[in-house]
């Protein structure tokens, strides 16, 4: 009697099966037929051409592997023909899918990570995610459970920029499976947990199918078979909402497989179901696993005829997935095997055709123009040796003149009378106030302070320490000046203390003077400081120049109320002196001014990085 009812049941589920399976594929119909429609209408090979092909190639990659391949061809052959790097990108996935289901994992991988460089070099993000989240689902058919976490969690943040929930949630459901298979049960129920939010937020029935068979599984881990049977019927109906056979199979073998409580005649039902959908959709893997356990059921209840016909359907769902597979790799790697042999004769011939003209070419010119070429030649290069010499001095004498006007320049700007009227004024409030001793010292520093600069326009260049001794010199007298308003502290790398590179001299002053005459000296505040540093850095020296005083938008105010005509030139000379010295074509030096502000975002100071070549 139970074998009827059996019989029964699973005609009437066969029916119905056949019926929403012929409604979906009627469905996916349309949408091929609507894309390829698209195509026959829109000659123009554009981007969205080639996204078309790369729907179509998708679509057919489970149901017709030749038309799959086809128009993968199609899109990487478009894609590479227009350097359309998402093309290039969605090919490689298309590639990698196919791989996929014809079991070659590897090959799979390798076509997944070409598609993550594509996606990277346009900036394909979604593409990457995709790619990151297939070869993560490869490594754990693999058994590589370790590649596969580490490529899932590399889409997560991804996906999680994108705001790709349905990806989020698909990423910590894989997690779960690689957890579940290393029989790490609470961490996969974690995993689950954490989807679960992104589960809602993406709000698909097939999503929602697949975490329920999750926790289904898990429910029978710790023996709550009545709540894991209502996760596995409640994924069972989600799955029917979207017609969705390949999650309906899931469920229906995991209820039965991990369900310990069923009957054998409810088990035997249940892989009935799951065996209806597995034919009708030519899944062969899914075939051989319900097989095995219809005949362990069969076999646990001695009957051994039943048992050992389903165990022969075991194997030949494997054999036929093993037949499956190796035709798809077969029409695979004959495709690419006949595209490279084209491309190969292609060069071929162009090979043969240009050597073929080089030899006709030889022959006709050789006994005419040998000598010809030969005395142009040697007058030409004469020529040219002589223009190319005559332009190596002007370009040399050229630059010995910029750097010769430059140091002119930049010593009219460091001895410019302002300075000088300022010193001495300093040193006269000195004597007024008859503070005979701090006149001395700043007099002192004041002559030595000039003999370098006057030494300075006689020498181009100077080693770091002795350049930073002048500056210090200079700051001496204008911390003197400002009755030491500020502090200061310099420091040298250590790499410039041992090496003996030079640079060009008290070339950063008219940075350090603008920030004391125009930062600091205007500043109320008591905690005033002017740090200068000098460091290599790859075979340039950096300067680094930093107060805290009141920053250039309140000293152009400051200057535009007290100093109508003030117009720096010192500054101006300095950028055409570190330009000249680095060289137009060096993009490696540069001049940075940054405006500092405080955490209040108030002004806070300048800071002025300058980096130039050594010599």
């Amino acid at each position: 009697m139970m074998f009827y009812k059996l019989y029964y049941k699973r005609i009437i589920f066969f029916v119905l099966i056949n019926f929403f399976s012929c409604k979906i594929f009627a469905q996916e119909n349309n949408y091929i037929d609507s894309c390829i429609n698209w195509i026959n209408t829109h000659p123009k090979i554009d981007s969205q051409y080639i996204q078309t092909l790369h729907r179509l190639s998708y679509r057919y990659s489970e149901k017709d592997v030749k038309k799959s391949y086809y128009y993968y061809q199609k899109v990487e052959e478009l894609s590479d023909s227009l350097n359309f790097t998402f093309g290039k990108s969605l090919a490689q996935i298309n590639l990698g899918i196919l791989l996929f289901n014809s079991a070659s994992f590897d090959a799979s991988n390798n076509a997944f990570f070409k598609a993550i460089d594509y996606a990277e070099a346009c900036g394909a993000l979604r593409l990457k995610a995709v790619s990151l989240n297939n070869a993560a689902d490869n490594f754990l058919s693999l058994r590589n459970l370790a590649k596969c976490r580490q490529y899932t969690y590399e889409a997560i943040p991804i996906n999680t920029q994108l705001k790709a929930w349905r990806g989020v949630a698909i990423n910590y459901e894989l997690l779960h499976r690689c957890d579940f298979t290393e029989k790490l049960y609470s961490s996969a129920k974690a995993q689950l947990m954490k989807g679960m939010p992104f589960a809602l937020l993406a709000n698909e029935s097939y999503i929602f199918s697949q975490y329920d068979i999750g926790f289904g599984k898990l429910q029978v881990i710790e023996n709550n078979y009545d709540s894991a049977k209502y996760f596995f019927r409640k994924a069972i109906d989600e799955a029917l909402q979207q017609n969705d056979l390949r999650n309906q199979f899931s469920a229906y073998l995991a209820e039965a497989q991990y369900l310990k409580i069923l009957s054998p005649q409810k088990k035997l039902i249940i892989l009935d179901s799951a065996l209806t959908i597995a034919k009708s959709t030519q899944y062969y893997e899914g075939i051989s696993n319900v097989a095995e356990q219809i005949s362990l059921v069969y076999d646990k209840e001695g009957n051994a005829d039943s048992a050992l016909a389903y165990f022969h359907l075991y194997r030949a769902g494997f054999d036929s997935l093993f037949s499956q597979n190796t035709g798809l790799n077969l029409v695979i790697s004959e495709s690419e095997w006949m595209v490279k042999k084209k491309q190969i004769e292609n060069n071929h011939l162009t090979e043969l055709a240009q050597l073929q003209k080089k030899q006709l070419v030889f022959r006709n010119a050789l006994l005419l123009a040998v000598l010809i070429l030969l005395g142009f030649a040697l007058v030409a290069a004469f020529f040219i040796n002589k223009s190319i010499q005559s332009k190596k001095k002007k370009t040399e004498l050229a630059f010995k003149q910029k750097i010769a006007e430059s140091q002119i320049q930049s010593l009219r700007a460091q001895m410019n009378p302002h300075f000088i009227f300022n010193c001495l004024n300093s040193i006269e409030n000195f004597m007024m106030q008859n503070e005979k001793r701090k006149a001395s010292d700043y007099l002192h520093k004041f002559s030595l302070l000039i003999r370098t600069i006057l030494d300075s326009s006689r020498n181009e260049l100077t080693t770091v320490a002795l350049d930073m001794e002048a500056l210090k010199l200079y700051i001496d007298l204008e911390q003197m000046r400002f009755n030491n308003k500020f502090f200061y502290k310099e420091f040298i790398g250590p790499k410039l203390m041992e090496d003996d590179r030079n640079v060009p001299s008290l070339l950063i002053q008219p940075y350090v003077e603008n920030a004391i005459v125009h930062g600091i000296a205007h500043s109320h505040r008591t905690d005033l400081h002017l740090m200068v540093s000098a460091t290599l850095e790859n075979g340039f020296i950096k300067y680094v120049i930093e107060d805290n005083g009141i920053g250039r938008n309140q000293s152009a105010d400051y200057n535009k109320l007290n100093k109508l005509h003030h117009k720096s030139v010192g500054l101006k000379i300095t950028e055409d002196r570190i330009r000249l010295y680095n060289g137009v074509e060096n993009l490696n030096g540069y001049i940075k001014i940054i405006d500092l502000y405080n955490h209040e975002n108030k002004p806070d100071g300048t800071r002025v990085e300058v980096k130039i070549k050594s010599f």
